[in-house]
Formats: C-alpha cells, structure tokens, sequence
C-alpha cells in the first residue's frame, strides 16, 4: 500500500470509529452533547487519547505525522475499537500491537490440531519472535521447546545461542544469514519497541556472528530456502522452510512447516520415525 493512500486509509477509519460513538457513552460532560451531526467532535478524540487536537486533525486528513505504537493504542481505547479493528489500525500504521503478546491463547482448536497433526516439522512465531507453538516432530528435529526458559524462546535467540539447535543445523551460516535478513523485514516496523531493541543490543552483546552481520543490512530471498539437519538417528535430513502469514486474520503469527526436500530420503526418514513411535510391541 502506497504511503498517501495508507495515510488517506487511516483517516477514513479513524472517522467512521469516531462518528460511531457518542458523548454519553464516553462519559463526556453534558456541555458536550450540543453538535449539528452525530458522534465524537475531534477535539474530544484527543482528549480521551491524549493527544494534541492538531496533530489528530493532521492525522484524520491523511499528512504526514508519525504515530508510534503506544499512541495507537491510546487512540484504539479512546475509540472503543474491538480487538479486530484494533489491529487494522495497527496494520495501517505499519505498527506492531503490543497488545497481542499470548499468540498462543489465540489458536482455536482446529489450529492446533493441524499442527499437531501435520507429520513435518511445525511451528508459529508470535508476537516478538517468539514461539508460541509446535508440534512433536519439531521437538524432534530440533529441540525440546517445552524445555526452553521464557526469555529462551525468542527464534532469533535459538538460532544463534542454543547450542545444541545450532549444531544440528549443518549449513548454519547460510540459513542464518537469511533469517536475520527476514527478521528485519518481518519486524522493523517494531523498531520502537522496547523488546525490538533490547532483543538486537543483547544479540550483538552476545554473538560474535550477530554483531559482524547484522549492520551490513544484507536483504536476502526466503523463497525456496533449505536448510540442512543433522540428526543422532535419521542422519542427514533436508528441508525446505515454507513460512506463511495472515492466519484467520491474526497478522501477528507466523507458521513455519521444515518440508522435506523432495527426491531426499527426508520424508521416508520422517516416516519411519513415526511408524517407530507409533508401533505397538510384538509379545
């Protein structure tokens, strides 16, 4: 969406939420409910949000003001909006909701059973990287997520500070290469973020490879991406990462599916696996 007519969009939402609500239901004093045409005045919205009545007007009339995250969702309450209408306008912005931070609870039971139940390596990426879901095979291949400390499943900080993650990976520098080009792409317009920051400061502290990478601003292509495992039974497994989002409308989770490279042995590996966990004992 071009800038002018994400701003246009913005103000036009914003105004069809504020001519939808009414004084009295906002609490305003009665002075305030003497108004040719129905709704929230602009100088009102500000005052509930917090903000300069100019710059909500700038706002409202599609210019080029700057709205952080925080002032969002000071004017999302002050507009009543539903969760739904919240991220839209989060969305518009370019803005991550700092609202939306247990992804997990958001998955219906439907959504969880397909990860479950899909026989490849299966995991969503929440709100600030972090994972918020996966499936047996994942636990596998990689690591036992459930395992992991809170401050330990951010997917930037497994890939480069979990050792035994990073050792299965076989063509680690390549893989990794594309994933710190993809958080940028996926998450710099949570710069302001408090989490945004304090994550990247930590990882340069931290990682040799982190800190030499990711001032360089390398933009690399995902699509097709195949990473290399190595693992203590199934040996070499080959895997193309399938990542796609906008699930049910929920733009803050990511899902990952680790397909096996086809013309590999990958997936009869994977197979052969699961027929062994599954196997009942001959007596």
């Amino acid at each position: 969406m071009e800038a002018s007519h994400q701003r246009k969009a913005i103000g036009e939402f914003l105004k069809t939420r504020r001519s939808g609500l009414s004084p009295k239901q906002m609490g305003l004093p009665e002075g305030y409910t003497r108004r040719r045409t129905p709704g929230l005045r602009r100088e009102e919205v500000a005052q509930l949000a917090d903000v300069s009545v100019t710059w909500y007007t700038w706002l409202e009339q599609g210019r080029e003001v700057s709205a952080s995250a925080e002032v969002l969702d000071r004017l999302a309450s002050a507009l009543q909006m539903r969760p739904a209408e919240r991220e839209y306008l989060y969305q518009l912005a370019g803005r991550y909701n700092p609202s939306q931070r247990e992804g997990a609870a958001q998955l219906t039971p439907a959504f969880k059973q397909l990860v479950n139940s899909t026989p490849y390596p299966f995991f969503v990426i929440g709100p600030e990287n972090r994972l918020v879901a996966w499936n047996k095979t994942a636990c596998e291949i990689f690591t036992d997520f459930s395992a992991l400390p809170p401050e330990g499943m951010q997917m930037l900080r497994l890939i480069f500070l979990h050792p035994a993650f990073r050792a299965k990976v076989v063509n680690w520098e390549h893989t990794t290469k594309v994933a710190i080009s993809f958080f940028r792409k996926v998450y710099d317009r949570c710069a302001d973020q408090l989490w945004y920051n304090r994550l990247v400061r930590e990882m340069t502290e931290q990682s040799r490879e982190f800190a030499e990478w990711w001032p360089l601003h390398e933009v690399a292509d995902k699509n097709g991406l195949q990473v290399e495992m190595e693992h203590a039974s199934m040996g070499r497994l080959q895997f193309e990462i399938i990542t796609f989002t906008q699930i049910n409308d929920l733009d803050h989770l990511m899902c990952c599916i680790y397909m096996p490279v086809p013309d590999t042995p990958t997936a009869a590996k994977l197979a052969d696996w699961q027929h062994a966990k599954t196997a009942k004992p001959r007596i």
